[in-house]
């Protein structure tokens, strides 16, 4: 039986994936990134480990929005102040686990976007479509629901 789109989902076509079990991290599945031209987009649940997170971004410090969870506003706040050209919004309801690389790459992970000492897996694939609209019907929609982390200054913490 094949996929069809509906109100749960859309169905997509894929040639080239892979599934990543246990031995990659963040790190490797973007070590690649600072090679990237288009936008990075990322939702989390928590941001565990941001001195972790901060070794990523510090790669391409620019063209990175990020949705997390409201409890992780700390963790927001820190990668906000140590890299003010990131975008990043808070959602209480945010659990999603995805990262989207420009023009085609989706990973989909059961990993918080971080540090994880978990057994974790991912899938990752390629696909301009799916890239498309995943960013059309998932992370946009949920970006525009968010509240934005603004860089407050460090004495008020």
């Amino acid at each position: 039986m094949a996929f069809n789109d509906d109100n749960g989902g859309f169905m997509f076509a894929c040639d080239d994936a892979k599934m990543s079990i246990c031995a990659s991290t963040w790190n490797t599945r973007l070590s690649q990134i600072g090679r990237a031209t288009g936008p990075i987009f990322v939702m989390t649940g928590l941001l565990p480990d941001p001195d972790y997170i901060s070794q990523i971004i510090g790669k391409r410090p620019r063209d990175f929005f990020i949705i997390a969870n409201s409890d992780a506003e700390p963790e927001a706040q820190y990668l906000k102040r140590r890299y003010p050209n990131i975008r990043i919004v808070l959602h209480s309801k945010n659990n999603a686990k995805v990262v989207l690389v420009a023009p085609g790459t989706v990973w989909v992970s059961s990993s918080d976007f971080g540090k994880s000492d978990q057994i974790e897996s991912a899938v990752g694939m390629h696909s301009e479509v799916l890239y498309k609209k995943t960013l059309d019907k998932l992370f946009n929609r949920v970006w525009v629901e968010s509240r934005e982390v603004q860089c407050r200054p460090m004495s008020d913490i």
